[in-house]
């Protein structure tokens, strides 16, 4: 049942995808690319590395990735310190760093991780990763990055409107003391006229 809900949101996502790229209205030619297919016996490696576990069990890591979903940052966190640089690590710790709530450098630190190893893949977990965690991962990732660059720009202006006012403050209190000069000067021109 979990496999069927698995392929059917698969599915779904795939053809959400092509929906949108064929509302793109750029004028250029749509670039066509094969579609890798996910079959029953689905194995993320042909020949899996040493100690890697449940290379051909995709429920396993469907169900690492629900758990991951469903706990704290903290306690992730916490999981992720224990983890080695295996193959069978680096995927999980991937798939621990999925969640929305994990802080950009810990999701860019496994996005690279599992990069380094994705070529090994078969091309169709490569597809899969891709299209079911990658992209949604970078597009979160540089949304983060362009969100903190604003902030940084917003503090530099905020610091810089700061330094303004007070600089304006500092100018009016100087003319105000300039006219006070002007005025005591003029009523001493007065009063030495008369």
């Amino acid at each position: 049942m979990r496999i069927s809900g698995l392929i059917v949101a698969l599915l779904v996502l795939t053809g959400c995808q092509s929906l949108s790229r064929n509302n793109d209205s750029t004028g250029e030619p749509e670039k066509v690319t094969s579609v890798v297919k996910v079959d029953r016996g689905f194995c993320l490696f042909d020949e899996p590395p040493p100690t890697f576990e449940n290379n051909c069990d995709a429920t396993y890591w469907v169900n690492k990735w629900i758990e991951a979903a469903n706990q704290p940052w903290l306690d992730r966190k916490q999981t992720l310190s224990v983890l080695g640089k295996s193959y069978f690590d680096t995927l999980h710790a991937y798939i621990l760093t999925l969640p929305n709530d994990t802080p950009y450098q810990d999701r860019l630190r496994a996005q690279l991780a599992l990069d380094d190893i994705a070529g090994d893949f078969t091309p169709s977990a490569q597809e899969l990763i891709k299209v079911v965690a990658s992209t949604q991962n970078n597009q979160v990732m540089q949304l983060e990055s362009a969100m903190v660059v604003l902030e940084q720009e917003n503090t530099s202006r905020g610091e810089k409107l700061k330094a303004l006012e007070k600089e304006v403050h500092n100018l009016r209190k100087k003319l105000e003391e300039l006219l006070q000069i002007e005025a005591t000067l003029m009523d001493k021109n007065r009063s030495t006229q008369q």
